[in-house]
């Protein structure tokens, strides 16, 4: 078993926490979400690793141009066909069975000959922990289903009995209050009280004294955009007994962060990117990259074993919103710092956006600077682009999926599928591989400790 480590996704998306694991060396077992667009995405990152472990990658990058399919593919390979349907499970957590979930765990565990589960990854939907959610519904998120999906997640830990989990929300749970209860004392406590009993790290006393030194920022490792997160590292209570340095594991993920030295940037993630006007790309296979000898070391990672781009085409706009994003763009080169609709509605009244609660968005126009990290990438993004402006006023539009993708660390042989719609979305609510990898790695070492 050494160094051959195993996960499972709960809540997956379209598999950024898998991602960055399978990089630190993990095997992806089963992935679980419930929307159909993720699924298939990662049933072609699936496809992908597969492909490229029997050295059949040029079929991955055929069907990536659509010069073959997934089904002929999987007509062609049918055990690889069997291993990524195992893999890949689409159901709903509050709504299919939870025994009906194991099951098709365990079906993909005895397929692969799977013993045992290492680590069980993932994080129940976030909207109703978030601030900016409670703050927009008249309940406060009180009759939100969502508040108890975690108890699934206990269910499957008992379950499966894994060494580690990695649970990872939003910050807006350790405020998060339903009937009066705190939320995050609720799940913290949950943890604790299955069978096997789990300790988390950092403790709920370390986050109460200081929890803003406790969240994890994308920056800090190496991903080009600010995002925090809250991040648990769980593991089986017994393990402290022989391993008492387990507890610092946590510790050691933010010890990892503080090593990297400055911030990457807008332009490390898209500055060689090829320029697009409104309305041009493709949703799918965009072309070769442009030849270019003076790639930045993350550029260069986005590259690494991938023929071209994906997922590079931008949206039309309004003349209105052109308008509007030439004025933020040259407002900030003409050194008046990041403007807002106030400045707008000074400056020029007559760009201003026909909508209510102006005040309340007063940023809802947003431009990525080229030397600074992106704004936190979300889901919205896939309702329109005004937040996130591409810098370049001769391009004059909004981030296409791939930049938002590079911005969340996604390499470019990640194909996502769907409408661009649904490509936005996904993006928006994935967990950046880069920073998935620098968990897994530490957990990667606790783990050869432990069987080593």
């Amino acid at each position: 078993m050494l160094g051959r480590f195993y996960a499972i996704d709960l809540f997956a998306g379209c598999g950024g926490l898998s991602e960055g694991f399978t990089r630190a060396g993990f095997e992806s077992v089963a992935q679980i979400e419930m929307d159909k667009w993720a699924c298939e995405t990662m049933r072609t990152r699936q496809l992908y690793h597969t492909l490229r472990k029997h050295r059949l990658s040029h079929l991955y990058y055929n069907y990536c141009r659509n010069e073959t399919t997934k089904d002929d593919i999987f007509n062609r390979y049918p055990d690889i066909a069997e291993s990524v349907n195992h893999k890949v499970i689409q159901r709903e957590f509050g709504k299919d069975s939870p025994d009906g979930v194991i099951a098709r765990i365990r079906a993909s565990m005895k397929y692969h000959n799977v013993k045992r589960i290492n680590v069980v990854l993932g994080g129940p939907p976030c909207q109703s922990y978030s601030e900016i959610g409670r703050a927009r519904d008249p309940h406060r998120m009180a009759k939100d289903k969502r508040h108890f999906l975690f108890e699934h997640y206990f269910y499957i830990l008992e379950q499966l009995q894994p060494d580690f989990f990695v649970f990872e929300n939003v910050p807006g749970l350790l405020t998060a209050r339903v009937s009066s209860q705190e939320m995050f004392k609720k799940i913290l406590d949950g943890f604790s009280s299955i069978n096997p009993a789990y300790e988390t790290s950092p403790t709920f006393d370390e986050y109460r004294k200081n929890a803003r030194k406790y969240l994890l920022n994308s920056a800090d490792f190496g991903v080009p955009q600010k995002r925090k997160r809250l991040v648990l590292i769980g593991y089986k209570r017994k393990l402290e007994s022989r391993y008492p340095d387990i507890r610092e594991i946590f510790r050691d993920i933010l010890c990892r962060g503080k090593r990297n030295k400055g911030c990457r940037t807008v332009t490390d993630a898209i500055g060689d990117l090829t320029e697009l006007k409104p309305g041009d790309g493709s949703d799918r296979w965009f072309g070769s990259y442009n030849r270019r000898t003076n790639l930045a070391e993350y550029q260069n990672l986005m590259r690494e074993n991938s023929s071209g781009i994906l997922n590079h085409r931008a949206r039309t706009h309004m003349e209105s919103d052109l308008e509007r994003y030439k004025f933020f763009i040259e407002h900030h080169k003409n050194g008046n710092g990041a403007a807002t609709l106030k400045d707008l509605k000074r400056e020029n009244p007559g760009l201003m956006p026909d909508h209510n609660n102006l005040d309340i968005f007063i940023n809802r126009f947003k431009v990525q600077w080229w030397n600074q990290p992106s704004s936190t990438v979300t889901a919205h993004i896939c309702s329109d682009g005004h937040y996130y402006i591409h810098p370049d006023i001769h391009q004059c539009r909004s981030f296409t999926v791939r930049e938002a993708a590079r911005c969340q660390s996604f390499p470019d042989n990640y194909l996502f599928e769907g409408p661009r719609t649904e490509q936005f979305r996904q993006v928006g609510n994935a967990v950046p591989p880069l920073l998935a990898e620098a968990i897994a790695k530490i957990i990667h070492r606790k783990l050869l400790q432990i069987y080593g």
